[in-house]
């Protein structure tokens, strides 16, 4: 069994511009939960979210980070909030799963270098032929808050892994 502590400790999250970052308008939070399937009284297989204190390979998992703007009386350019989430090298990443309203997501496939929709992500192999990455091979994924945020707005991002 994993505990989640060393799992957190690979979420690194950096985000806003640095002029909004370093005035300490923008504040992030991050969690992860483990994903839980069940079966309900009618039969159908639904999921909640738990508390992740142990896991194990195979587990799902969803992080989900919040911004805020906590400024009293500043707004955040439009397009200024940026997170930059990396995959935490024991999780695959769940195609389709990141979120975020109001945002533009991206994926990065070569430790943050580039980053770009999932069609344009590219891996070349030893031979130098090109192909389109799997989403089990991407190693970031960014999200650009579009609108501008207001004083006290808020606003979350999410994806889902699985712990290899």
């Amino acid at each position: 069994m994993r505990t989640m502590s060393m799992i957190c400790a690979l979420v690194l999250l950096s985000g806003a511009t640095a002029k909004s970052w370093a005035e300490g308008e923008i504040t992030l939070s991050n969690t992860v939960q483990k994903v839980e399937y069940f079966t309900n009284e009618l039969g159908q297989t639904e999921s909640r979210l738990i508390e992740a204190a142990q896991v194990v390979p195979g587990d799902e998992l969803a992080y989900t980070i919040t911004f805020e703007n906590v400024s009293e009386d500043v707004v955040v350019d439009a397009g200024s909030v940026v997170i930059t989430n990396p995959i935490p090298p024991q999780v695959v990443y769940l195609e389709g799963t990141a979120f975020g309203a109001g945002t533009t997501i991206t994926f990065s496939a070569d430790d943050g270098s580039l980053f770009g929709s999932p069609d344009q992500l590219r891996i070349t192999n030893d031979a130098g032929e090109a192909r389109v990455a799997d989403a089990s091979e991407y190693t970031h994924i960014r999200w650009v808050f579009e609108p501008a945020l207001e004083p006290g707005q808020r606003g979350s991002v999410s994806f889902r892994g699985r712990l290899r």
